[in-house]
This record gives C-alpha cells, sequence and structure tokens, in this order.
C-alpha cells in the first residue's frame, strides 16, 4: 500500500513538474478584462466573455483561423481579439459578414444556438444567429445579423509583417476593419480557456479554443 502511495505521489509530482514547465515554457495566463470596453467585449463573444482565464501559446507565429490576442496599432499597452483571415499576400473581403480570403471562404458546416448580446452602444439586446465553421483541423463559432448589417464591403491586401483580424461577433466588431492591420509580433495564439468568471460554470471550463 505504501509503495503504492509513493508511487502516486511521484506521479503526480512528475506531472506538476511537467505542467509548471510548459507554463514557464510555453504559455501565458491571461485574464479576458474588457473593463469599460463594451464593444471589445462584444466583440469576443462567443469564444471569450469578460471574466475567462486563458491560456495564450507564446514563441510561435500565430496562424491562418487561429484566435488570437494582438496590441491594438493604435493604442500601445491595450489589447484586441480577433480571428486571422489573412496574412502576408493576401487579399481579404469582408462583406456584411461575410469573408473571402484570396477568393475563398470559409461557410458554417451547420448552425448553433441563436444568442442574445447586449448591444454595445444601445445597451439594448440583439439576438444573433450562431455558425460553426469546421475544416478538419479546427472549428469556432461566429455570431452575425444579416438583416440588419449593412456595412458595405471592406477590402484589404495584408502587407508583410502584419495580419488581418475578424471578430466572431461579425456584427459587433471591434477589428481590422475598424482599426486596420496589426503587428503579427504583438499576437498570442488563444489556445485553452481554463476557466470562466465564476469557476462553477462548465460550460466555460477547461475548454479548447483556435
Amino acid at each position: 500500500m505504501r509503495a503504492i502511495t509513493r508511487w502516486l505521489v511521484w506521479c503526480g509530482g512528475i506531472g506538476g513538474a511537467i505542467c509548471l514547465l510548459l507554463y514557464l515554457l510555453v504559455f501565458d495566463v491571461w485574464l479576458f478584462d474588457p473593463g469599460n470596453d463594451a464593444q471589445l467585449a462584444a466583440s469576443a463573444v462567443p469564444a471569450l466573455k469578460p471574466g475567462d482565464k486563458v491560456l495564450l501559446r507564446r514563441g510561435s507565429t500565430p496562424g491562418f483561423g487561429e484566435l488570437v490576442r494582438c496590441e491594438h496599432p493604435d493604442s500601445p499597452g491595450t489589447w484586441v481579439v480577433g480571428r486571422i483571415f489573412g496574412v502576408r499576400g493576401d487579399r481579404v473581403e469582408v462583406s456584411d459578414g461575410t469573408i473571402q480570403t484570396n477568393g475563398k471562404g470559409l461557410s458554417a458546416a451547420h448552425g448553433c444556438p441563436q444568442q442574445v448580446v447586449p448591444h454595445p452602444v444601445t445597451q439594448n439586446l440583439v439576438t444573433l444567429s450562431c455558425g460553426v465553421v469546421e475544416t478538419g483541423a479546427w472549428s469556432f463559432e461566429y455570431l452575425n445579423a444579416p438583416e440588419h448589417m449593412s456595412g458595405g464591403t471592406h477590402s484589404a491586401l495584408v502587407e508583410a509583417g502584419k495580419v488581418y483580424l475578424v471578430s466572431d461577433n461579425r456584427f459587433m466588431h471591434q477589428d481590422s476593419r475598424d482599426f486596420g492591420q496589426v503587428d503579427e509580433t504583438t499576437c498570442r495564439h488563444v489556445v485553452f480557456r481554463l476557466w470562466g468568471e465564476s469557476y462553477t460554470d462548465s460550460s466555460r471550463r477547461f475548454t479548447v479554443l483556435w
């Protein structure tokens, strides 16, 4: 019995050491706290909500389709959150929430439950449709409101060293349509949610993010 106990303690110690090493060398822990920035809070839904504690991967350049945290190009020291839809040399076109990169889009494989989100300006509750994009390697949800959108078409050719971000909430966005392209060296891939504002909310605990 003592041998089994020692073995379990030893395994637990090794596991803890590995987790600590990964944390020190690979990941940063970040609390998503938009403060008074209601636009940032709304734009990150459904992937992130205020109070989410997440892991950011460092030491690598984020790629197409990944959810990232980057430094705001117009406000050093503050952050923006979005999904990369363009890297160097890509032509990105966004038309009322429909996105094409080099003439190709990622269509929703299927729908998901509608979500009600407070409008960041009026605070009126808005019901948004939800879609799920699946590529085989990863998937993500996004929100849209085609019946309300009339923002025209935004087109950009991504510069060297930059990325083009699109918010997962494509209706209440805060992304490259608003502030332009972002320095890729400031971006970190948001890979995992440890827990949400309430640890007891199992739907937002220990969740893989892409």
